[in-house]
């Protein structure tokens, strides 16, 4: 890394500059702006590189002769988008991805008489909210002989009529740009469009029928909008169509066969819908044996009620054919269009590498006729039997939510059967027997076995160290026994460990502390026992997010070095909003998890969501200070224990609670003001102690119940029957008058609240305030009519 040398601007009689990703850093020094002569300058791809404002103006204003200027990604936060209106004339090629412009850009810019090719690119990072670039094209006259426009940028949101006067253009990608309302019926006028991306808008109403008709169009992705309205019966273009994106819309009406006669399509995507009818494949076999055999990707999933017809004596051949996705297509059984590949030598089924037919209605599999199926998707279907071994080239077989018995086959676990295997997915049938120990030893990176009848001890996992291997283990819900295979300790990448609901007999697992990705770890409801000793490195179980340990025989007191070493429960604010396990596009981690009083199950597991639960034990002693470090808490419940002394004042520091349950143990002394202070806590649960005094008023607290107190006969005040001293219950937290002095309160700061209620999970507090101020609004009004 290292800056640019000033010594460039003597070079005067340059006309071609590029120093793309050169690792160059620093400033740009004011010497470029000498090299008059230059005809292309990219400085692209160069992160460290910085241009200021007047080093910026400059160059623009003294490279006349400029016709292609490439900025990527280098930090140009402190030029003004106006400078742009200074550009040479003669400019052909403008690329401006990542560069952290900020203000309003000229309209100006589009107008340039030359300017081809225009590139502006925004990626919104996590240490770069601020960057906004207001962006917006001209509403008219607007022409020229732009032929490249991609804009992907939050702020645009409106495409104008106008863009149709650009008749030149090839290339329209403005995918990410929150455009709304209708698509433009002028884009019918850019006859010479090959390439249409208007992914991942708010685009609304019918997609007008000029779109169908381009004859030079090769790419078409309007997928991830809210599209609405059928298909036309026909259409006189797309000729040259190779790739048609329309998933995840609201486009309704039956699948037409004009689809299916698109000489040069390669992938069709229309899943997720709400297409219906029956698609019949009489006539797409009669169809293929024409056009349709190029077809290489094919999505018709969650179309309900679209479903795919069983014709058992149709024949279609698709040789190229590699993804199919029929998810939710209502398919009984397996028709020769799934099954022919056997029984011909350049067939579908010899490319076929993706198949999902999960969330259909088959019953039965005799065998698999996939000879190079590598993701094969069968779950949620009505199968019954025994399990049959995947075919020896599968990658991710997936399997669950269906009605299948008995024991794994021995087969599964022949090397030519298994090696490939990183993904299985056998939960919720109810298939029974031992693991054999050689599918822990297999090249596993998700094992889900949930919810089934295996019992025995857990096989050994891994007996070299490997961090690429086990991610996710699921092994909660069967009849697991023994004790827990220490090999887990070599599985450097485990992120997710559930045994919940077993007969697993074993100590604490603290050697499991030294994993580094640990996020999750679930041993609810086994025979664990004994003390969980402290640990004097600090670094143990650093990134767990998630820990239940309830209902165990767990003893002594609660673990406080690990309190200190939860790093991961500290400070989620700034992690990403993701999901754990969400890197596989074949499967979705789940879990059941008591919150608030209730199980619920997580059918994902947000990144952001942290909770301790180490209820029904034996623990005893104090609950220490240092869980009042752990502030991105959302669910705290140490209940049914043996734990006596005071609630900790730092417990309200946890200001993303939103379920505190401590009952059932024996704590005395006043409950916490602090604890007034968690605006999101929903549920609290502090009965069957030994409390006394006034309980805390305020924000959460006033929307407490007398159950959240139950058995604690010396606590009074609200909302208990005991008073202290006085007998009424709290006022609301401001008089009607103090509405007025306090807040202000009037039409406008109920509206704001609203939609900040809206926009944020809203503490009852707030709700209650908003209503209180709503209604003396509306007696206001009522009194003056």
């Amino acid at each position: 890394m290292s800056p640019i040398a000033s010594q460039f601007g003597k070079l005067t009689s340059l006309t071609h500059l590029n120093i793309s990703e050169s690792g160059f850093e620093g400033k740009i020094p004011l010497a470029i702006s000498y090299l008059s002569k230059l005809l292309s300058l990219d400085l692209s791809d160069n992160h460290g590189l910085i241009f200021e404002g007047h080093v910026f103006e400059n160059v623009v204003k003294n490279l006349t002769q400029l016709r292609h200027l490439h900025l990527s990604n280098i930090d140009m936060s402190s030029v003004a988008p106006t400078s742009f209106i200074n550009m040479s004339s003669c400019i052909t090629t403008l690329i401006l991805e990542n560069n952290g412009l900020q203000g309003k850009f000229p309209e100006d810019v589009f107008h340039f008489p030359y300017l081809q090719k225009f590139c502006f690119i925004y990626f919104p990072l996590e240490s770069r909210l601020e960057q906004e670039l207001e962006l917006k094209f001209p509403k008219t006259n607007w022409s020229g002989p732009l032929k490249s426009l991609q804009v992907s940028s939050p702020y645009l949101q409106e495409l104008p009529d106008s863009v149709g006067n650009l008749r030149s253009l090839e290339i329209l990608d403005l995918g990410g740009s929150n455009l709304k309302g209708p698509i433009p019926a002028s884009l019918g006028n850019l006859t010479q469009l090959e390439y249409l991306d208007l992914s991942h808008n708010n685009f609304g109403g019918p997609i007008p029928c000029s779109v169908f008709n381009f004859t030079q169009l090769q790419f078409l992705d309007l997928s991830e909008n809210k599209l609405v309205g059928s298909f036309p019966s026909k259409v006189s273009g797309l000729s040259q169509l190779s790739i048609l994106r329309l998933h995840h819309n609201f486009l309704s009406g039956r699948v037409p066969s004009w689809f299916f006669t698109l000489p040069s399509l390669v992938e069709l995507m229309l899943n997720s819908n709400k297409l219906n009818g029956n698609i019949e494949l009489t006539k797409l076999s009669e169809l293929s044996k024409l056009e349709f055999k190029g077809l290489e990707v094919l999505d018709l999933s969650h179309n309900i009620p679209l479903s795919v017809g069983n014709n058992s004596e149709v024949d279609l051949v698709l040789p190229f054919l590699e993804t199919l996705w029929l998810s939710s297509c209502n398919i009984t059984e397996l028709s020769n269009f799934l099954t022919t590949q056997e029984k011909q030598e350049n067939n579908w089924g010899s490319n076929l590498v993706n198949l999902d037919l999960s969330n259909n209605l088959l019953t039965a599999l005799e065998y698999y006729p996939w000879k190079s199926i590598e993701i094969l998707d069968l779950g949620s279907n009505l199968l019954e039997g025994p399990l049959l071994a995947p075919p020896p080239s599968t990658m991710a077989f997936l399997i669950s939510n269906n009605r299948l018995n008995g024991e794994i086959p021995s087969s599964i676990c022949n090397p030519e059967s298994s090696y490939l295997i990183l993904f299985l997915d056998l939960s919720y049938n109810n298939l029974s027997g031992a693991i054999s120990k050689c599918l822990g030893l297999r090249y596993l990176s998700i094992l889900d076995l949930q919810m089934n009848k295996f019992y025995g001890n857990i096989p050994d996992f891994w007996v070299e160290r490997n961090i690429y291997g086990l991610q996710i283990l699921n092994l909660n819900n069967n009849d697991f026994d023994g004790s827990l295979p220490k090999s887990l300790a070599n599985c450097l990448g485990l992120e997710v460990l559930n045994l919940a609901n077993n007969k697993i007999n074993d100590t604490f697992p603290h050697w499991l502390g030294d994993l580094p990705r640990l996020k999750v770890l679930v041993l609810r409801s086994n025979y664990f026992h004994g003390q969980i000793a402290h640990s004097a490195n600090e670094l143990h179980f650093s990134t767990l997010q998630i820990l239940d340990l309830s209902h165990n025989t767990f003893s002594g007191f609660l673990p406080t070095t690990y309190f200190r070493n939860f790093k991961g429960m500290m400070n989620l604010a700034s992690v990403p909003m993701e999901y754990i396990g969400g890197n596989s596009n074949y499967y979705i981690y789940s879990l059941a998890f008591t919150m608030k009083g209730v199980e619920f199950m997580l059918e994902r597991v947000l990144t952001i969501f942290a909770a301790i639960d180490m209820s029904s034990n034996r623990f005893e002693g104090t609950i220490p200070e240092t869980v009042g470090n752990l502030i991105s808490l959302e669910v705290l419940n140490l209940s049914h224990n043996h734990l006596t002394g005071h609630i900790p004042s730092s417990l309200g520091n946890l200001a993303a609670l939103e379920s505190l349950d401590l009952s059932c143990n024996k704590l005395v002394g006043e409950i916490p003001s602090e604890l007034t202070d968690l605006n999101f806590l929903e549920v609290l649960n502090l009965s069957e102690n030994q409390l006394v005094g006034l309980i805390p008023q305020g924000k959460q607290f006033n929307t407490f119940l007398n159950d959240s107190y139950v058995g604690n006969t010396e606590l009074c005040g609200f909302p208990v029957s005991k008073s202290c001293g006085h007998s009424d219950p709290p006022s609301a937290i401001f008089e009607e008058d103090e509405f007025d002095s306090a807040f202000g309160l009037d039409w406008k700061f109920v509206m704001m609240a609203g939609y900040i209620m809206m926009t944020i999970r809203k503490p009852k507090w707030l709700v209650w305030m908003i209503q209180q101020a709503g209604n003396r609004i509306l007696r206001r009004f009522k009194k003056n009519r």
